[in-house]
């Protein structure tokens, strides 16, 4: 009997040490070679640096908390990019593009996530880093 005390208590104290700890991911996001645009880069205006920063949390994998029904398109399909899609990195993307509102072109070049493991769930926060770009009118 008291083994199975022991055991329970050690199985306890690993569920709810071990998944305490912060994981650091930082990707940058890929076009595949043949991705071609039809355009000069003398076309086009740079605006600068848009970035873009949110918070969510996940219980169980489902998101709780955070800001809801933001959604941003970051580029046309077919170009391949990394970019995952869920409700922090929309939230991420909504901002950055607000900064620029008059950009008509953002070209990803990072993004960051910080995970802080929790019990029976987790948080990110997620920073993402575009180039703001105008195409320039004749």
């Amino acid at each position: 009997m008291k083994k199975i005390k022991y055991l329970l208590l050690v199985a306890c104290a690993l569920v709810i040490l071990v998944p305490s700890c912060t994981m650091y991911h930082k990707a940058v996001p890929l076009t595949p070679i043949n991705a071609q645009v039809n355009f000069d880069m003398d076309d086009l205006e740079y605006l600068g640096d848009v970035t873009g920063q949110s918070e969510q949390s996940y219980f169980l994998m489902l998101p709780y908390g955070g800001r809801k029904y933001y959604s941003a398109s970051l580029m046309p399909q077919g170009l391949g990019l990394a970019l995952p899609n869920n409700r922090g990195y929309n939230n991420a993307l909504y901002d950055a593009l607000q900064q620029k509102p008059d950009a008509d072109l953002v070209l990803p070049v990072s993004f960051d996530v910080i995970t802080y493991q929790q019990f029976m769930g987790h948080r990110d926060v997620l920073k993402v880093r575009f180039k703001a770009y105008k195409i320039k009118s004749k």
